[in-house]
């Protein structure tokens, strides 16, 4: 996983004796905050080992998003991910895992980047 300050300061910004979530901010959602996963290993299909790889990148929801039916949308309308964990939103899912035929992009919200969120 790798994240900005946003999500998890690597400072103590308010002198408490912690690293710092979303700091200045009243929760995450406007923060900027953002995070990528990418995790690999290897599975089983009929006795033969074969590699998997799946990354994602995860933003914190803008202040101004709409959720519906658990996705986030900017109140123009464009999608900006499924919802995950409350505040945040999925902006781009990539999967290549034989058990699942998953091969390549699952999903690509209308904004992949961070610098838009």
């Amino acid at each position: 996983m790798k994240w900005n300050d946003a999500w998890l300061s690597n400072k103590d910004c308010d002198n408490d004796g912690l690293l710092d979530r979303h700091y200045g901010y009243a929760s995450y959602r406007g923060s900027g905050a953002w995070l990528t996963n990418h995790m690999w290993g290897t599975g089983e299909i009929d006795g033969k080992e074969y590699k998997w790889t799946y990354f994602s990148k995860i933003v914190a929801a803008p202040l101004d998003a709409v959720l519906d039916n658990g996705i986030w949308y900017t109140p123009e309308g464009d999608e900006i991910g499924p919802s995950i964990w409350g505040e945040f939103a999925i902006i781009q899912q990539v999967s290549n895992d034989k058990a699942y035929d998953e091969h390549g992009l699952l999903y690509k919200g209308f904004r992949p980047g961070f610098g838009a969120w």
